[in-house]
């Protein structure tokens, strides 16, 4: 198995990629805590449960009927997308970083996605901060919609000793379709699988007194939500999201790339320690 160890040697943050399965990192260790929750036995199963930080291009989550239109046709689209368990090239690395990259193929422009386009994932490592730089490329002749998002898993042992600061207005709660404003009181401990939007100012904060630590994910504008999952045992998922499920059939949220154009977007995943 192809493993990219990307290192700061002076802050001693080091993070791990896996290019053949979906292009993701996997890992993410700061002063000996594993910060990221991965199962590589889970790998051959499912990229998406096995942990690590999974990328969902074009779209993450499900379009209804696990379908959409574009240009009068009726395409499908793969829950959470093309790309999570598909191989990647490795286009550059150093010490500290490294961008892969994916293309599209025959098989997907027809039935899938029929744009042709350069996804690049940049990884890199400096000081506290593991960033997370998006560079869509439309190749096409016509303007490519997206809303991609990052499915990071989180290490959490203990979810009541958890707490996550949300800069997001309102959510809805997908296990029964209920609408809340967040008033900041969510209960990390109840199973819950949680979509929120309505952007405000600010980070998102993950504090976890029981593993040590507290990670703030800063985002660029472009990203317009965060799905928040507590389902798993042993972990808890905060994914930056460009857009809701569905955003494509519900004209909400949706990113547009003119032709022959691209977008970046970019992420960060900053690590401090906390006491036990």
């Amino acid at each position: 198995m192809k493993k990219l160890i990307i290192k700061d040697k002076k802050s001693g943050l080091l993070g791990e990629i896996l290019p053949d399965y979906g292009g993701m990192l996997t890992r993410l260790q700061y002063r000996g805590k594993e910060i990221i929750f991965f199962e590589e036995g889970m790998l051959h199963q499912s990229n998406i449960l096995a942990g690590g930080c999974p990328v969902l291009f074009p779209f993450p989550s499900r379009t209804a009927g696990d379908s959409y239109k574009s240009g009068g046709k009726i395409y499908s689209m793969p829950f959470h997308g093309l790309v999570k368990s598909a191989p990647f090239g490795v286009q550059d690395r150093t010490e500290n970083s490294a961008t892969l990259y994916i293309t599209n193929n025959e098989t997907s422009m027809k039935e899938n996605f029929p744009f042709d386009f350069r996804l690049e994932l940049t990884y890199k490592v400096e000081g506290n901060a593991a960033y997370f730089i998006t560079t869509v490329r439309n190749r096409s002749s016509e303007a490519m919609p997206h809303y991609f998002g990052w499915h990071h898993y989180f290490n959490a042992s203990d979810k009541s000793q958890l707490i996550m600061e949300v800069n997001m207005k309102r959510y809805v709660n997908y296990m029964d379709g209920t609408e809340h404003l967040n008033n900041g009181k969510l209960d990390l401990t109840q199973p819950g699988d949680y979509v929120f939007d309505g952007k405000t100012q600010g980070s998102v904060e993950l504090i976890n007194y029981a593993d040590g630590y507290k990670a703030i994910l800063e985002t660029d504008d472009s990203y317009e939500a965060l799905v928040v999952c507590t389902l798993f045992d042993g972990r808890i998922t905060a994914e930056p999201w460009l857009g809701v499920p569905d955003s494509i059939n519900k004209r909400k949220y949706v990113k547009w790339i003119p032709p022959h154009e691209y977008r970046q977007y970019c992420l960060a995943v900053k690590i401090y320690d906390i006491e036990k």
